[in-house]
């Protein structure tokens, strides 16, 4: 943490907020994609790629970017590569455009961009998925560590038993394959678990 208790020079303090705060905004960059990107930084290759497109395209591109946390110069160039001549500001008559690598690479964006969307409509139901996952297994280990509702559970339900069975098994060794998995509690051992080990 040399970073935290070594001080500063005062210099090197005023020459990252002078590039925080005064930084350049780039022409030809329409409004609403700088709005879409502010608080990144841009390099030179980026806002290079972002000019040589419409504005509208800058809008997406710059949704597509802030969206997956790439704003390098590479990430913007293979956007404007995947971008149609006619949403190109640089050659609106596509002559140097190859319009099948253009198809294939609009795929392919395509493909991202609905991957995105997918990820952040089920990113909020994961956590409280996970919550009621790790609840659920806190109760079967539970439930087949004690000998008399194993033997209820086996009795009225074998198919379920078996099941339940091995997601305990699953459950104890979950992070490393072969090592079991580090409770916040002890599980009660009972003398019948002692006797088939």
């Amino acid at each position: 943490m040399d970073f935290v208790t070594k001080p500063r020079l005062a210099r090197f303090v005023a020459r990252a907020v002078e590039s925080s705060v005064g930084q350049v905004v780039p022409a030809g960059v329409c409004a609403e994609a700088l709005r879409q990107l502010a608080g990144f930084r841009l390099p030179e290759r980026t806002v290079a790629a972002l000019i040589r497109m419409a504005s509208s395209r800058q809008s997406s591109v710059a949704q597509v970017m802030v969206r997956q946390n790439n704003c390098s110069g590479d990430f913007a160039r293979a956007l404007l590569a995947a971008t149609p001549a006619s949403q190109r500001a640089d050659d609106p008559r596509g002559r140097q455009s190859d319009s099948e690598r253009v198809r294939l690479l609009s795929g392919l964006e395509s493909g991202l961009v609905r991957m995105q969307l997918t990820g952040r409509s089920l990113k909020p139901a994961f956590n409280d998925d996970l919550y009621y996952l790790a609840l659920t297994a806190s109760f079967v280990r539970g439930w087949m560590g004690d000998e008399d509702v194993r033997t209820w559970i086996e009795a009225h339900y074998p198919g379920n038993a078996v099941t339940l069975k091995q997601l305990v098994s699953a459950s104890e060794a979950a992070t490393v394959p072969k090592r079991p998995m580090k409770l916040p509690y002890k599980p009660p051992v009972q003398t019948a678990d002692r006797n088939r080990h």
